[in-house]
């Protein structure tokens, strides 16, 4: 695809499959190889490069995100992905080339360097304006998840306009309104030997002793020397609840109702 561009991080060309392998150290977003452009544009560059020299038949995608524990790989057939290239990429390609088609708002967009000022993105956020901000108890249970699918949008949105007016503001800008200011700030020591050497000969202690905590204490013993240690001594208690999308990997908890509900059939 002409203006296309991107750089896998590993090419392996066996058995008639073709494998990319992409790493990815962020850990605000965990990204999955299912069906992904990205990776699917990376195979699209290795086949133009390598399928008139050995036999391909599928292509395997892999992203690595070690910082997420997120290993995420999907298959596909060559053919179906010259086919994904006919029908999705080529054609809205050609729009966005020509300046149509429409603009399409969602957690991409933190990458875009439009985010601050697009108008697209605004409206789509704004939209959420039509509840009134009414409390939860006065909404439809289908206006609330409508809200919850786009919280966290809406949030990301807001913080990237604030960083963008306080970057505008300490270049000169004046926003009306608003003014910039001094924000808070904690003391600091500037030279913490001389400060442990003065409190010492003062006859303190400057220093506290604690513990190190379960990951330090790994690193210091060794994964199966900690287990032999101190295995008796530690526990991993049950997350805090988070209600996230249907489609997260992580087994759904058991809610009081499915508790009750579990203790009935016992009856």
């Amino acid at each position: 695809m002409e203006g296309g561009f991107g750089t896998a991080d590993a090419l392996i060309i066996a058995d008639g499959t073709l494998q990319i392998v992409d790493y990815k150290h962020g850990l605000g977003v965990l990204v999955s190889s299912e069906e992904n452009p990205q990776m699917q544009c990376y195979a699209l560059g290795a086949l133009e490069l390598f399928d008139g020299i050995y036999d391909i038949d599928s292509v395997r995608m892999t992203i690595y995100q070690p910082r997420r524990d997120n290993v995420s790989t999907y298959e596909i057939s060559k053919d179906e992905l010259y086919r994904w290239a006919d029908e999705v990429l080529k054609p809205t390609a050609d729009l966005a080339f020509a300046g149509d088609g429409n603009f399409l708002c969602g957690e991409w967009c933190g990458f875009c360097k439009a985010k601050h000022d697009c108008r697209a993105r605004a409206d789509a956020n704004l939209e959420l304006a039509r509840y009134d901000f009414k409390l939860p108890p006065l909404l439809t249970d289908e206006e609330v998840e409508d809200i919850l699918a786009r919280a966290d949008d809406l949030v990301s949105w807001a913080a990237d306009i604030k960083e963008y007016a306080l970057q505008q503001a300490i270049s000169g800008k004046e926003w009306h309104g608003w003014k910039l200011v001094e924000g808070r700030s904690n003391r600091k020591y500037t030279n913490e030997t001389a400060v442990a050497g003065a409190v010492t000969d003062a006859g303190f202690d400057p220093y506290e002793r604690k513990v190190l905590g379960v990951t330090a204490m790994q690193k210091l013993l060794g994964k199966s020397r900690l287990e032999e240690l101190l295995a008796a001594y530690i526990e991993k208690p049950q997350g805090k609840p988070t209600l996230v999308p249907e489609s997260d990997k992580r087994p759904a908890m058991n809610t009081a109702k499915n508790d009750f509900m579990e203790e009935n059939d016992y009856e």
